[in-house]
This record gives structure tokens, sequence and C-alpha cells, in this order.
């Protein structure tokens, strides 16, 4: 079910980006890339600031910040890079045509690695869609696009939890997501309600 999914995501966002020029997929390739790795660095530090409103339901803030700063923060590149340029670079037509491939493949990557990697925050059971989501295996094939995500992030902004949230590597990410998914999912059996009462050891 999981593959289907993501695949279904890759697909969409590569077919919406496949009549645009080099151009124009090269740049929303970089605004849909900053806007990754500004939720990925400012979502956590964001939620943890939200938390006070509902600690008890602590863990959808983050899922729900790095979603909200992404598209916030590609909105406003979209909107400034079509001011910026509103004349197109010309290409020779085979290189415009191939390159602009190239750039839409490179952006629905991207997206759906980013995507992949919010999975593990996601308010949702240790494993969900039908168990298909297991975050010790290597997911979609293989491929493993959270873990593909995670290590570009720790090598250009050294750590997918940034400041007090840091995770080492991306086992201690996913084991730290594990915990406090599977505490959800038991309160849900304990009491049919998502809120955490003890958020103590989600720090």
């Amino acid at each position: 079910m999981l593959n289907v999914v993501i695949l279904f995501i890759f697909a969409a966002v590569l077919g919406a980006a496949l009549r645009d020029s080099l151009w124009s997929n090269t740049i929303r390739f970089f605004n849909v890339l900053f806007g990754a790795l500004a939720a990925s660095t400012l979502g956590p530090s964001i939620a943890a600031m939200l938390r006070g409103i509902a600690p008890s339901r602590a863990f959808f803030f983050y899922f729900l910040a790095m979603w909200l700063v992404f598209w916030v923060v590609c909105g406003l590149l979209q909107v400034t890079t079509n001011k910026l340029s509103r004349v197109k670079v010309k290409f020779d037509p085979k290189v415009d045509l191939y390159g602009g491939y190239a750039a839409a493949f490179l952006m629905a990557c991207v997206f759906t690695s980013f995507t992949m990697f919010t999975l593990h925050q996601a308010p949702l059971a240790k494993s969900f869609m039908f168990k298909s989501f297991n975050s010790s295996e290597r997911m979609i094939l293989g491929t493993a696009p959270d873990r593909q995500w995670y290590t570009f992030y720790a090598y250009v902004g050294g750590g997918a939890m940034g400041g007090s949230q840091e995770a080492k590597d991306f086992e201690a990410y996913r084991r730290g997501c594990d915990s406090f998914r599977g505490a959800v999912e038991d309160n849900v059996k304990k009491t049919g309600t998502t809120g955490i009462a003890n958020t103590a050891s989600f720090k």
C-alpha cells in the first residue's frame, strides 16, 4: 500500500512538471529543495514552541509544523523567483526538453524523499497503511527515500532534528519516532484517544 501511495505522489509531481522547460523546472527544483531543508530545520523548533498549547498532542505539531514551513517557504520562493525571473533563459530545444525532464525527475525525488522522511513523525500507528510502513526496513522497493533525505540533510545541515532535538544518525531518529508513535498507538487502545497523558519522555 505504501509503495502505491509514494509512487503515485512521485508520478504526480513528475507528471505535473514534465510539460515545463529546463529553466522553470530547475528553479522549482531548488525551491522544493530549500523548502524541504527549511522545514527539516525549522519545523521541529517551531513545534517545540507550540507544544505548550496542547502538550498531550505534542507529536501532531512536529508533523504539521514541518509541512507548514515547507509550503510557506516554497510558496514565498516561487513568488520571489517568478518576479526576479520574468524572462526564461533559452536553451537548445533538445537540451531544454531533456534537461527539463531531468530537473522534473530530481524535483520529484526530493519531494517524495522529504514526504517519506516526514511520515516517521506522522501521528499514526507504529506500522500504518495496513502495516506497509515499517521504519526498520529499506522501504519503496529498497530505495529508502527517507534514509536518503536524512543522509543528505545530515550532510548539509548537521542533523535532521536541529538543536536539542538533533538525532545523531538515522537509526536514532527512527527509534525516537517509533517510540512515540508506539505510545500513541498504545494510548488509543487503552483510552480511545491519541492524546498522551505523560509526555515527559518526549523531549
